[in-house]
């Protein structure tokens, strides 16, 4: 799915998407798009969600000044309402899996060796500065 300007319309599908450093959008993908090792960030957001609109507004812009420099993967998982109303196998089961019961929450994941080694978690509108500072703490591995 291709999006404008870098933004993923809280319109698309459900789902999981990974943003493409390339071709300048968030394509499909699944559950299994976070299981390598690496760094991953993970906007959970509910196409519902009033706060999630104002933090659209970060979190966009973030990723395309973060994402050319390839030390992460920006993951969007979309859902209506949280996992209650989802019509994403994937997504429902990644709101689960990590808890989610604010919105928006992002998740910086640190993997390796198959394994959550590190996550750093905020919820609520976060300012673009804590998003800046915690994808620093995330990447290099503090």
């Amino acid at each position: 799915m291709s999006s404008e300007a870098g933004r993923l319309p809280a319109t698309a599908p459900h789902g999981v998407y990974v943003y493409s450093v390339d071709s300048r959008s968030w394509v499909p993908a699944g559950r299994s798009a976070l299981l390598g090792d690496g760094v991953y960030v993970i906007y959970f957001d509910n196409a519902r969600c009033g706060a999630c609109r104002k933090f659209d507004d970060y979190w966009f812009p973030f990723v395309e000044k973060a994402a050319p420099e390839r030390r992460a993967t920006f993951v969007v998982v979309l859902c209506d309402w949280f996992a209650r109303n989802c019509s994403s196998d994937d997504a429902r089961e990644l709101f689960k899996e990590f808890d989610v019961h604010t919105s928006p929450t992002v998740v910086f994941l640190r993997r390796e060796g198959g394994r959550n080694a590190k996550m750093l978690r905020g919820e609520g509108v976060m300012p673009p500065q804590w998003l800046a500072l915690t994808y620093l703490l995330i990447t290099q591995g503090a």
